[in-house]
């Protein structure tokens, strides 16, 4: 199917100033000589014509050669951009099209014709996985191609193609920000949903743009593209001063009515700023049926909403009450406290949220151990000391670990302001330091190994 749209009024438009350009060329043949940027502009805009003309006939190949030719007269016009790049397309000459399509948006972010054409190459390889978290750089530049900048952020690379921007650590992609209207005020979170899911479960995508930070976790044996089970944690930006939960719910209901054949809605926990609320759809020809189960809670600033969705139907009453549970048991905190000073009474509440949160994690591990589970052990742990967590390690420390307990292992937690940041120090019962926690990535690792 070929993607080329008709000429549409805003394409003529774009066009119409070469042609006044050429007219005012013409008006001064009889006298003075035209600067040679307007005879330039009036060769570009012959040349489009016949590029023009070529696309109508169908004549790739030939709308190619004038096209180019006009753009060689006018770089900097993105709508000859935008045409160069639909002939390509064509002419079956995709990454030609795909280096035209993002000089178009690049040039102009008006250029709405530009815009949705780069949108399908995005969707394309977005339907590919490239876009997916942990996907090497060698494979996102071997489809991609090479991108219009780089940039080194310390361990992280940034690569940006068109108006997208592809966070890269550790050379494998992190997170893809669609920069159109996205305010850097919005960027920095000032609150965020704590949650917690088992080892089973990564984050499978990142995506930050105008209007929310969204993040979605997978099971480790299924993608983005073609799952189960998701698990989804989304940050709508200032909502939480515009609008209640409840009303952002009835705003969702509006949408998925729209699209979807609703077989059930249904208010689990009513609340105006803190709301849990499910819906059943029935399938379409896009997606299959599912199961949905959402919280929504009002924060000082953004709306903060946690979604599960599951296509394994029917859902059992049991995962249904446990995935009800795990959503209430949810917490809005303060985002990046290594980042910003805290006050007496935040330094307060985050020690009692890391004392109670170190007891459950201590009590996971203390059973990791005990089964020797290497893979569960080291997310829980700066990268800096996991290569230290082996089975033989998890062996030497089975025995101390069968007696201890999570209270007695973390009995205390405090905080310390250590350069720019903060850091935690978790004390046992005995008086001595077990580990040290420290933020990354929105999150608490253990810096130090605990058992022996």
């Amino acid at each position: 199917m070929k993607l080329y749209p008709p000429v549409s009024a805003f394409c003529l438009c774009a066009l119409l100033s070469l042609v006044q350009t050429a007219s005012q060329v013409q008006a001064q043949e009889s006298g003075t000589a035209a600067p040679s940027d307007q005879e330039q502009k009036a060769q570009a805009l012959k040349h489009a014509r016949q590029g023009q003309a070529h696309l109508k006939d169908k004549h790739w190949k030939q709308a190619i050669a004038e096209f180019e030719k006009a753009v060689k007269l006018q770089p900097q016009n993105s709508m000859l951009h935008y045409l160069l790049s639909v002939s390509f397309l064509e002419d079956s000459q995709g990454s030609k099209a795909w280096s035209e399509v993002r000089k178009a948006v690049l040039l102009d972010m008006q250029n709405r014709n530009a815009i949705n054409e780069f949108l399908k190459f995005w969707s394309f390889f977005d339907r590919q996985g490239v876009l997916n978290v942990g996907t090497p750089e060698v494979e996102v530049l071997k489809l991609l191609g090479p991108p219009d900048s780089k940039r080194e952020l310390g361990t992280e690379t940034q690569l940006t193609y068109g108006f997208m921007w592809l966070n890269l650590q550790q050379a494998s992609l992190y997170a893809v920000i669609d920069t159109r209207g996205l305010s850097t005020e919005y960027t920095k979170a000032l609150q965020t949903m704590e949650f917690q899911l088992g080892p089973k479960w990564r984050v499978g995508y990142r995506l930050m743009n105008g209007t929310s930070a969204l993040t979605e976790y997978v099971t480790t044996e299924e993608t983005v593209q073609k799952y189960q089970q998701m698990f989804s944690t989304q940050r709508l930006f200032k909502l939480g001063k515009e609008v209640s939960a409840e009303e952002m719910m009835n705003r969702i209901k509006n949408l998925v009515e729209k699209s979807y054949q609703v077989a059930e809605w249904n208010v689990i926990q009513p609340g105006e700023n803190d709301i849990i609320f499910e819906w059943r759809v029935a399938a379409n020809e896009k997606t299959p049926a599912q199961h949905e189960i959402n919280r929504i809670v009002r924060g000082k600033r953004d709306l903060h909403r946690l979604a599960y969705v599951t296509r394994e139907l029917p859902l059992s009453e049991g995962d249904r009450k446990k995935w009800i549970e795990q959503l209430k048991a949810a917490k809005v905190v303060l985002a990046h406290p290594g980042k910003q000073p805290l006050t007496p009474e935040q330094k307060e509440e985050l020690v009692k949220q890391l004392t109670k949160k170190s007891r459950e994690i201590i009590a996971l591990q203390l059973k990791y151990i005990q089964e020797g589970d290497v893979e569960a052990m080291q997310p829980f742990f700066t990268k800096r000391v996991r290569d230290l967590i082996t089975k033989e390690s998890l062996a030497r420390a089975r025995e101390q670990a069968a007696s201890a307990t999570p209270e007695e292992l973390v009995h205390s937690v405090t905080i310390e302001e250590v350069g720019d940041g903060i850091q935690a120090k978790v004390k046992m019962k005995n008086g001595r330091t077990l580990t040290t926690l420290v933020p990354v990535n929105r999150k608490w690792e253990a810096d130090t190994i605990w058992f022996k």
